[in-house]
């Protein structure tokens, strides 16, 4: 059976709502996870309605692409309504306390306007919800909007998803592009001609689809038109607290989709390994924190050596094809040397598995790596999904901070003395644990400290087929 297609609130740009906490169908405050969301225009010449936010179940959806727009939607779409999507929304929401709807308002204060090229949107919302959607509408269209449909929010606590958002068509009212047709705003060149209300004459009668952006049809200058190949918006989601079970990721097609994985170093000083990348099941954690790091990431962490680690994930692999594991190299190619500041690694894989993890040592260090581990892939083709990542310390080795103690490389500094062995004289049996960066204990330079409040890396994921 289909799940509902359901409307989500937008706030008009004369009708502006004031921060709601998140509430289930009698109001009450809901318990559960805490997420703090900001919404950016990307755009640089169109205004968007303060977006509103449901976070809801996997049985809700607020649009599809290629079927019909909610009546809710389309009052969005083609004029900033809000009364119509609270009832869709409302209509949707459980008794379990998981359909939770509430707006977001500019700099997460009520009364303020829409958001201008480059403007943002913030708040915090807690839910026991597991699936986030936005809906904004395009303010200077005919039934344009920016908008993302039930997107996984972050497992854990600190985690941060950044999801890139085109601009759709309702597909409800044909694009004039004539200011006499859109909704009466100063920034639109109103010339009181526009109108707040649905045109019958101009129905389309059509289904939600990426938007063509604007053809030249009416009077709109060219400066309002965006490039939807370079996403129109985009939403920041960071997981704040408390705990709740991760949802079960969506079935993937029997003959397994292809992602583009791309890893950056973030830091500005420090040098990577190419990264190992496993993607596997949900019965498959590559590391764990506050628990001990595995031999294979142990070998990675202190001597980048990474067949003790391949052999480990393949041990893994099952007999569903879910279980996959590659190392990805810089620029695609092989041969190529660590990752400097700022270098990138990138690749391509097909499989059925619906888990990504990632190692990669933080070469100048005893035993240090940056990590992802069991993060969601893409659901639908063409979403993208960028994961930031901590320094994590393997807890296998005492941090030294000597070049005598680390693996040899001229980027440390090397002097003759480092090793690629695993020193037992050094052994912590610790545990995986958030890296506290250099603390100055040896003789390597501050230069090659970084700041893990500010993302040691990212990757970036993309669903391609």
């Amino acid at each position: 059976m289909r799940k509902r297609s359901l409307g989500i609130l937008v706030a008009m740009v004369a009708v502006l709502l004031p921060t709601v906490a998140a509430t289930t169908a009698a109001g009450a405050e809901t318990a559960g996870v805490t997420y703090q969301i900001e919404f950016v225009n990307n755009t640089t010449g169109q205004y968007f309605t303060p977006p509103n936010v449901a976070l809801h179940t996997t049985a809700v959806d607020v649009f599809d692409l290629r079927n019909p727009a909610s009546p809710g939607v389309q009052a969005v779409a083609e004029n900033g309504a809000v009364d119509l999507l609270a009832a869709e929304l409302e209509g949707a929401v459980d008794n379990t306390n998981n359909g939770v709807s509430g707006v977001l308002v500019r700099d997460g204060s009520a009364g303020q306007g829409p958001l201008a090229p480059g403007g943002t949107a913030s708040g915090e919302f807690t839910t026991n919800a597991s699936k986030f959607s936005l809906v904004s509408m395009i303010i200077c269209t005919n039934d344009g909007f920016a908008g993302s449909d039930s997107k996984n929010l972050p497992d854990d606590i600190g985690e941060e998803i950044i999801y890139t958002l085109r601009g759709y068509d309702a597909g409800t009212e044909i694009n004039t592009e004539d200011r006499g047709d859109l909704v009466p705003a100063p920034f639109c060149g109103d010339d009181g001609r526009g109108t707040g209300e649905t045109n019958p004459a101009l129905a389309e009668n059509g289904v939600v689809r990426v938007h063509r952006t604007l053809q030249g049809n009416g009077d709109l200058p060219a400066s309002f038109d965006w490039d939807n190949n370079n996403d129109i918006a985009y939403v920041r989601i960071t997981r704040v607290g408390s705990a709740a079970p991760a949802p079960a990721p969506a079935p993937a097609p029997a003959d397994g989709p292809s992602y583009a994985i791309e890893f950056v170093n973030n830091t500005t000083g420090q040098y990577f390994t190419p990264p190992n990348v496993a993607l596997h099941t949900t019965a498959v954690d590559v590391f764990d924190l506050r628990n001990p790091a595995s031999p294979g990431v142990q070998a990675v962490a202190e001597n980048g050596a990474v067949d003790l680690l391949a052999a480990e994930l393949e041990g893994a692999v099952d007999n569903t094809n879910n279980g996959v594991s590659g190392v990805l190299v810089r620029d695609g190619s092989a041969g190529q040397g660590p990752l400097a500041p700022g270098g990138t690694a990138s690749g391509e894989f097909t499989t059925n598995a619906s888990k990504f993890s990632l190692v990669s040592m933080i070469i100048c260090t005893n035993d240090g790596f940056a990590g992802s581990d069991s993060k969601n892939l893409p659901d639908d083709i063409g979403e993208e999904i960028i994961y930031t990542l901590r320094g994590y310390d393997a807890g296998t080795e005492i941090n030294t901070e000597d070049r005598g103690d680390l693996v040899p490389a001229p980027f440390c500094g090397d002097d003759g003395r480092g090793t690629g062995e695993t020193n037992p004289a050094l052994a912590e049996n610790g545990v995986v644990r958030v890296h506290r960066t250099l603390q100055g204990n040896g003789d390597l330079p501050a230069s090659f400290d970084w700041d893990n409040n500010n993302d040691i890396a990212y990757v970036r994921i993309v669903r391609t087929s």
